[in-house]
C-alpha cells in the first residue's frame, strides 16, 4: 500500500505541474498558443474554457471527495490529451509528446487511486467483520 501512495502522489504531482504549467504557458503566451490552436481547427476561446476545465478538474482529482466526480475528471482529461495528440498528428504539427507524456501520468494517477481505494475497502470490511464479533 505504501509503495502504491508513493507511485500515486509522485505521479499526481508530476501530472499537477504538467497541467498548472500548461495554463499558465497559455496565459503568458497567448499569442502563440491562439496561433496553434487556430493551426489545429480549433476556436480560440476553447483556450480560457480548456483551461478552466483542466484547473477545475486538477482540483477535484486533488481533493477527492466525490468518486463519481473523479472518474468524470479523468474521463475528460482522457479524451483532452487523446485528442489533442490524434489533433496534432492530423494537422501534421508535431507529434503531441507532451499530450502522450500527460496521459501516461494520468493513468498511473488513476491505477494507482484505484490500488489504493480498494485497499481501504478491505481495510474498512475487516474491521467492521471484526467489530462485529466483538
Amino acid at each position: 500500500m505504501k509503495s502504491s501512495k508513493t507511485t500515486y502522489y509522485i505521479s499526481l504531482g508530476i501530472f499537477a505541474l504538467a497541467i498548472v504549467g500548461a495554463v499558465v504557458n497559455s496565459i503568458i503566451n497567448f499569442d502563440t498558443v491562439a496561433l496553434t490552436f487556430k493551426t489545429l481547427g480549433y476556436p480560440v476561446y476553447l483556450i480560457h474554457v480548456l483551461g478552466a476545465a483542466q484547473i477545475l478538474g486538477l482540483i477535484l482529482i486533488i481533493s477527492n471527495k466525490d468518486q463519481w466526480y473523479v472518474e468524470w475528471v479523468y474521463a475528460g482529461f482522457f479524451m483532452n490529451f487523446t485528442l489533442g495528440c490524434i489533433a496534432h498528428l492530423v494537422a501534421d504539427h508535431g507529434n503531441g509528446a507532451s499530450a502522450v507524456v500527460c496521459l501516461m501520468l494520468l493513468w498511473v494517477t488513476y491505477i494507482q487511486s484505484k490500488k489504493i481505494r480498494e485497499t481501504k475497502k478491505e481495510a474498512t470490511a475487516i474491521a467492521e467483520q471484526e467489530y462485529a464479533r466483538a
